[in-house]
């Protein structure tokens, strides 16, 4: 079962403290779902800059889940076995896009990450993430984020913090939390202003463009999504200590994740109906969650970015179009643009 489903019920419960369900502690953001309105967001009462600015106090969450789960689905192979993901160190190419890597522009420099991690099992190459430690603490944010659509362009904007119900965990890491043994990640998490734009139907490249390092999307949430590395070519997801949501800040204080959009951004998706538009990417393509036709999408479904076309709702339509789609499994959500990138 997906945690969406505690983490939203956890949010009922706490709706006198929070203000409203799903609102980020009474977000300010003038945040809708895109996708599933041809209408206009309207921008945030500050227009973002590329500052950052210091991070609203943020509102502890009292109840929450503890661990990771995965749900029980099935996919093109098997049973969903979210015990046995494939890691993904290293699996990157700079001269081309190849299934199941990523295509970078340039190669990680970075120290590598820690060896000795319980939930990695370096002989199969693979990684528990039932087992993986997850980050202490549960805060949330009063996020920014704006969606507006001006013709041919889609203008996106927001602050980077979450604007619905989003445990972000306490960082920088405690040295009491046990997941300090692994990753004393030292880092903050304040607010990042963004503003970019990407056009409102995007179109395919006559080449896959490689990815720059940083942000490759947005969630409809607004907070950023990364490609599936750290600073050193490592599986991000598999090595590196993360909170519930599957996120944590970098040496810009920027927080982030690198993948896993469906845990913490809702989705409509399950065994009877398709995922949700979950983000959109740098190029403008859209970002769904893995349910498809009641199976959970995985890398081996997709093409050399990560991506697919099929009917999917787009501004309120359903279309047939090229999209990407957020994995349980390697390289989580881009591998490389199909269309032509903006800078987030």
């Amino acid at each position: 079962m997906n945690r969406r489903q505690p983490l939203l019920a956890a949010c009922a419960a706490l709706a006198l403290a929070l203000a409203a369900c799903g609102g980020g502690g009474g977000s300010s953001g003038s945040s809708t779902i895109p996708g599933t309105s041809a209408g206009a967001t309207s921008a945030p009462t500050t227009s973002p800059t590329s500052t950052p600015t210091t991070s609203p106090t943020a509102t502890p969450i009292t109840s929450v889940s503890a661990s990771y789960t995965c749900p029980s689905a099935t996919t093109s192979s098997g049973a969903l076995d979210c015990t046995k993901l494939p890691i993904g160190d290293l699996k990157y190419s700079t001269s081309g896009p190849s299934q199941g890597e990523v295509y970078l522009c340039n190669a990680p420099s970075g120290t590598p990450p820690s060896e000795n991690v319980p939930w990695i099992d370096r002989t199969t190459n693979t990684w528990d993430m039932l087992t993986k430690l997850v980050v202490e603490g549960s805060n949330t944010f009063t996020g920014q984020f704006s969606v507006t659509v001006n013709g041919a362009t889609r203008s996106i904007a927001g602050d980077d913090l979450p604007t619905t119900y989003w445990p972000v965990g306490t960082y920088p890491i405690s040295k009491s939390d046990p997941a300090y043994q692994y990753d004393g990640n030292p880092n903050s998490v304040i607010a990042q202003n963004f503003s970019f734009s990407v056009p409102t139907d995007p179109t395919e490249a006559t080449t896959p463009g490689c990815l720059t390092g940083g942000p490759v999307a947005v969630t409809v949430t607004g907070v950023e999504v990364y490609d599936a590395f750290d600073a050193a070519g490592y599986d991000a997801n598999a090595n590196e200590e993360q909170d519930d949501c599957h996120g944590h800040p970098d040496g810009s204080d920027t927080y982030h994740i690198h993948g896993f959009l469906q845990d913490c951004v809702p989705d409509a998706g399950s065994p009877t109906q398709n995922s949700s538009l979950l983000g959109y990417a740098a190029d403008g393509f859209g970002i769904y969650g893995p349910w498809y036709n009641g199976k959970i999408l995985t890398s081996a479904d997709l093409d050399e970015c990560h991506g697919t076309t099929s009917p999917v709702m787009w501004d309120g339509k359903l279309v047939t179009m090229y999209h990407y789609v957020s994995t349980y499994d390697f390289p989580y959500t881009i591998a490389c643009y199909r269309g032509t990138a903006t800078r987030i």
